[in-house]
């Protein structure tokens, strides 16, 4: 593995503008990468999406999670090519949105790529990447996948709908880090995609199944979360012993109180008879949580008395 790398390069790296192309359609894929292990062997790779996560395995090449939008795989190939000769060997999907998913098309057929079943079947959907073979799933699971061992190890759960019907978290045990995907992607109401399965309803059911499934979870990546101010860029020892300006799992606990508290208030007011309106009127979680935004609380609402009208 190439890790050795002088620091003015490093430097470079943390805000490389990795695609091959001139001009300002340059400008349009710039990323940025970041450490998440003292190791330095799990990396995020931030812009054009998603975030992007990269473990460099042992035994096993580099593993990569979530490709971001149509047009970016080619900027997490070249990037992860500055930092180690092992190959990308696998991807892993944490659901079928474009801006998850639509990089996997720049990657070599060889590379496999892994999604839950759910996600797999909405994949062959997804316009980014439809009627493109190699970007489609090669395997599946249902509720848990294991791949690997050892400090390589990485764990694929399903614990519900929630964003959508196929929502993936990926663990890496031996650096107790979680990728959430989008079922953690901003602090406030979450995107819920009825038309791809998402439920209202199921979320702070699955999220509450996730945190009671972990107890040594030090950093979380969300789905789109910007890291905060001075976290660490790769090269950086300020990642050093830990990266802790990074989401901790405090924060997914919550956030799964938060999603429980806005159900309950939204069912009680379909209950009383109230409509949208008025539900959405008898919200008061904003001073409970002051970090949260509002952005998607009306359309929640009426996605939720959507399912509870069924």
């Amino acid at each position: 593995m190439r890790r050795s790398l002088p620091l003015g390069l490093l430097a470079t790296i943390a805000i490389l503008t990795v695609a091959l192309v001139p001009g300002a359609a340059q400008e349009d894929h710039a990323v940025t990468i970041q450490s998440m292990d003292v190791r330095e062997n799990l990396y995020v790779i931030s812009g054009g999406g998603g975030h992007t996560a990269a473990l460099i395995t042992e035994d096993h090449g580099v593993v990569i999670v979530d490709t971001k939008l149509a047009g970016w795989g080619q900027s997490i190939i070249d990037t992860m090519a500055l930092i180690t000769e092992e190959p990308i060997t696998t991807i892993i999907n944490t659901h079928t949105h474009g801006d998850h998913v639509g990089g996997n098309a720049d990657f070599p057929v060889a590379v496999e790529i892994i999604a839950h079943e759910n996600t797999a079947a909405r994949m062959e959907e997804t316009e980014a990447i439809t009627g493109q073979a190699h970007a489609q799933a090669d395997r599946t699971y249902a509720d848990r996948l294991t791949l690997f061992e050892g400090r390589d190890q990485i764990d694929l759960y399903h614990f519900g709908a929630g964003h959508t019907d196929g929502d993936t978290i990926v663990v890496f045990p031996a650096l107790r880090t979680i990728h959430m995907g989008d079922l953690f992607a901003f602090l406030g109401p979450p995107y819920i995609d009825v038309n791809n399965g998402g439920s209202g309803v199921a979320y702070p059911d699955t999220l509450e199944a996730i945190v009671a499934a972990f107890d040594d979870v030090e950093r979380v990546i969300p789905g789109h979360i910007p890291p905060p101010p001075g976290s660490p860029i790769y090269g950086s020892s300020a990642c050093r012993p830990s990266c802790s300006g990074w989401s901790g799992w405090q924060e997914v606990v919550n956030y799964a109180q938060f999603n429980r508290d806005f159900l309950d208030s939204v069912r009680a007011s379909h209950t009383a008879g109230r409509s949208v309106t008025e539900a959405i009127a008898a919200l008061d979680l904003w001073s409970r949580y002051p970090a949260y935004g509002q952005n998607r609380a009306d359309a929640n609402v009426e996605a939720i008395y959507d399912e509870l009208d069924r």
